[in-house]
């Protein structure tokens, strides 16, 4: 093989390569701007997961299986516990995602904790005890785009913000 041909095949692997990784993270954009005043109402902060806890790569393996057009998993924080929350902080894993179709989000989202559900994650994502690691709360489709919210700690699904937080996203225009 030539100099010129060994440089030519480098330089398209180089270019496939680009536009793979710039694809894969465009994949990853999603844009979320009309959760903000919602979160801003429920006094929830969008933060960086502190413990990169399997939570997140769990809804992320889970939300791989129905081939999302974009997802993205925000991690929710209430700056001080609630009310009913028992001393403890709020804390939820709120995965944002467009799908191809609106029958095919209504499919995932009432998919999202039905009879079967943590059998179906645990394939996905071997690597834990998904119902050990993740309790999830709801999903509801709008449109093409789902909402869908979990937590790791039980507790934390009884009380009145995760009920809040689905009456104003359930409230939202279709997409």
């Amino acid at each position: 093989m030539g100099l010129q041909t060994r440089v030519l095949l480098a330089t398209s692997i180089a270019v496939i390569l680009s536009i793979a990784l710039s694809c894969a993270k465009n994949r990853a954009q999603l844009d979320y701007r009309e959760l903000l005043p919602i979160l801003r109402q429920n006094n929830l902060n969008r933060t960086d997961d502190p413990q990169l806890r399997d939570v997140a790569k769990i809804e992320e393996a889970d939300a791989n299986l129905y081939g999302p057009l974009a997802g993205t998993t925000i991690y929710l924080e209430s700056p001080s516990p609630t009310f009913d929350s028992g001393g403890v902080r709020p804390r939820y894993w709120m995965r944002v995602e467009d799908i191809t179709t609106a029958d095919m989000a209504s499919k995932r989202a009432s998919e999202y904790i039905a009879v079967g559900t943590y059998e179906r994650v645990d394939k996905a994502y071997p690597h834990a005890d998904t119902s050990k690691t993740s309790v999830r709360l709801w999903a509801i489709a709008r449109g093409k785009r789902v909402y869908a919210l979990t937590t790791d700690a039980s507790l934390l699904t009884y009380i009145t913000l995760s009920k809040n937080l689905r009456k104003s996203i359930s409230m939202l225009p279709e997409t």
